[in-house]
């Protein structure tokens, strides 16, 4: 037959990292490898209420890792476009304690 090949299904040639490493220089972290279109990560505070008794939520482009130093609470991934809208939330919730994610070390 003309225009048809044998094509073989070719497997990645290496297993995608649970693990990545954010930051540079002095403050460097390891946190957990975040989906293939994932843009933010949203952070629901624990300690920190809103008058109206709800937690704070902080919401940082991924290279904007390190402003959540210091803050605690859990994040999680997530998709946005330019409008700020939420296009997307991504599976899985990891607890931040203000310089490393608990639970890192077992991931890897």
């Amino acid at each position: 037959m003309i225009g048809t090949a044998n094509v073989e299904t070719k497997n990645m040639p290496f297993k995608r990292k649970p693990v990545v490493t954010v930051g540079s220089g002095d403050w460097k972290v390891e946190v957990p490898n975040p989906p293939k279109h994932a843009t933010h990560a949203r952070l629901v505070c624990d300690n920190q209420l809103k008058d109206n008794g709800k937690p704070k939520v902080a919401v940082l482009p991924l290279a904007d890792f390190k402003c959540f130093q210091g803050v605690y609470g859990w994040f999680q991934y997530i998709r946005m476009n330019n409008q700020k809208k939420v296009l997307e939330e991504y599976d899985g919730t990891w607890y931040w304690n203000g310089m490393e994610v608990e639970g890192i070390d077992l991931m890897e």
